[in-house]
């Protein structure tokens, strides 16, 4: 059987590990490994789905299922799915992210999502309301050292750092001309225009951002909990911690990682013996202390590794508020007028209004179309 991923590196080779491990534990199924850069995933998949080729496994990225499965190219594996209990041991809202039509085409290899991190020796408590978060971060404001940054970048790094901030008003990129979604682009926006942001946010990635966290000009910022390894190792003497990103009206954060589907028209049975034992719960757990991800569900989330840290168990908690994208094959256009609306409020001149207005005249006519 083949299996397409675009990991390389550290992750490629966890990946080898267990499918050598998954090959010599029994002698009907050989699994066979194929990388296609992540750029090219997509499209190679759908040629495979036009040729009616699939590979028999897809390794790929968590909001990108519900695509594939509206594209033909994933087999509805619901039977399997059920019947081994893992709908049971996964949260509601990683469940909801691999069902089309209420039915499921891939699960869940592990998780991460976007947090707060904030260096301890400059904040006691984190912030955990807007209003705390513009106080505190105007506080820590001085010489030279900024109290707030996340990625402004027109890119799905500043979608990715905004977006919870949306989402916590009960707004989506639906009803982008709401009161409540201008309130959270104005957060932004009036931080920025205060100083109390740098200037540089809307030219940086999250990992760059991150760069100025963890080398102390910066005392709280948007991060990835896939950073966490870079600040370990990039800054061993550094303080810091996690939290919530601060809230309108619930915590929201964007959750990310990758699935595992099976290719349509392939054989859904040897397939599934490979899920399976990639996610047996002891063997997961293995796999997210090699990989530094999280859990999908409150079984392997419950393990002391993840409970009596408290970095990972902040983590572990947000994923379970942490939701997807689900914009489909609309994804790229969506993900484009999000950030381009948050460089024109903070660069552009534009008022939170005027630039969601552009945003929302885009999006709309994609949403009406699904």
């Amino acid at each position: 059987m083949t299996l397409w991923h675009y990991w390389s590196d550290h992750l490629e080779t966890e990946l080898t590990n267990r499918v050598e491990a998954f090959n010599a534990s029994q002698s009907d199924i050989e699994v066979e490994l194929t990388y296609v850069p992540y750029s090219e995933l997509t499209q190679q998949l759908l040629i495979s789905g036009t040729s009616g080729d699939t590979p028999d496994l897809i390794i790929g990225g968590i909001n990108e299922i519900q695509f594939y499965a509206e594209s033909g190219i994933l087999e509805n594996i619901t039977d399997k799915v059920e019947e081994s209990g893992l709908e049971d041991r996964m949260y509601e809202n990683i469940a909801g992210i691999h069902k089309l039509d209420g039915e499921f085409y891939g699960v869940p290899l592990h998780t991460n999502a976007v947090g707060l991190f904030y260096n301890t020796d400059m904040v006691n408590e984190p912030p955990t309301t807007w209003d705390e978060l513009k106080q505190k971060a105007a506080d820590l404001t001085k010489d030279g050292q900024y109290g707030f940054a996340a990625s402004a970048h027109n890119s799905q790094h500043g979608t990715a750092s905004w977006i919870p901030f949306l989402w916590s008003t009960g707004s989506d990129v639906s009803d982008l001309q709401s009161p409540e979604a201008a309130k959270a682009l104005e957060l932004w926006k009036g931080m920025y225009d205060e100083g109390i942001m740098p200037q540089e946010v809307v030219n940086k990635k999250l990992e760059e951002v991150g760069a100025d966290f963890y080398n102390g000009s910066i005392a709280m910022t948007i991060g990835g909990s896939w950073m966490i390894p870079t600040f370990n190792n990039e800054a061993p003497d550094l303080n810091w911690s996690v939290a919530q990103i601060p809230k309108d009206q619930t915590h929201s954060s964007v959750i990310g990682g990758e699935s595992i589907a099976i290719g349509s028209g392939q054989a859904v049975e040897e397939s599934w013996k490979f899920i399976a034992f990639m996610l047996e719960p002891d063997r997961q757990l293995e796999w997210l202390k090699a990989t530094g991800n999280f859990p999908f569900g409150s079984e392997v989330a419950s393990n002391p590794y993840f409970q009596e840290n408290e970095v990972r168990s902040v983590f572990a908690d947000i994923i379970q508020s942490s939701q997807g994208y689900g914009w489909g094959e609309n994804h790229n256009d969506i993900n484009t007028a999000i950030y381009s609306a948050i460089q024109d409020a903070l660069a552009g001149g534009q008022s939170p209004e005027e630039a969601l207005k552009k945003a929302s005249e885009t999006i709309e006519p994609l949403l009406e179309e699904k």
